[in-house]
């Protein structure tokens, strides 16, 4: 009976969405959520069509934009581990500078990756690559 009236308090007492929204905590997963590029190389991303990604977790499908071209592929992850398989991106022509060129190579070098608050941040081994947003 104890047990049962201190898991009932535990699952009462436990912090809401919207408090957790206020205080800067998130419920942001890497899959099903739509994360869009922030920084790259350490340098801030602003553009009108900003590159974003999406990782499908039932069909384990990357998909996005680069900031020109739609871009798909495949990927793994274990724990804090992620690995982007076939990444091909429709070649439109755009003039969108580099961007587009090196967040495809974000994308074949990234191996880890790390979730705090809204941000997912890439890396390849320790060194940051870029950060991504999550978007609601």
């Amino acid at each position: 009976m104890a047990f049962a009236a201190i898991t009932i308090c535990a699952f009462a007492c436990k912090p809401s969405d919207k408090l957790n929204q206020v205080v800067g905590l998130s419920k942001s997963t890497l899959e099903d959520t739509r994360w869009v590029l922030e920084e790259l190389n350490n340098q801030p991303v602003s553009t009108q069509n900003q590159p974003f990604l999406v990782f499908a977790s039932k069909s384990m499908v990357l998909s996005g934009f680069g900031g020109c071209n739609q871009l798909a592929g495949s990927y793994e992850t274990a724990r804090l581990k992620l690995k982007c398989n076939n990444v091909v991106a429709t070649r439109m022509y755009c003039d969108v500078g580099q961007l587009e060129n090196d967040f495809l190579t974000l994308l074949q070098k990234v191996n880890r990756y790390h979730i705090e608050g809204d941000t997912l941040s890439l890396y390849e081994d320790a060194v940051l690559l870029g950060r991504l947003k999550a978007q609601r």
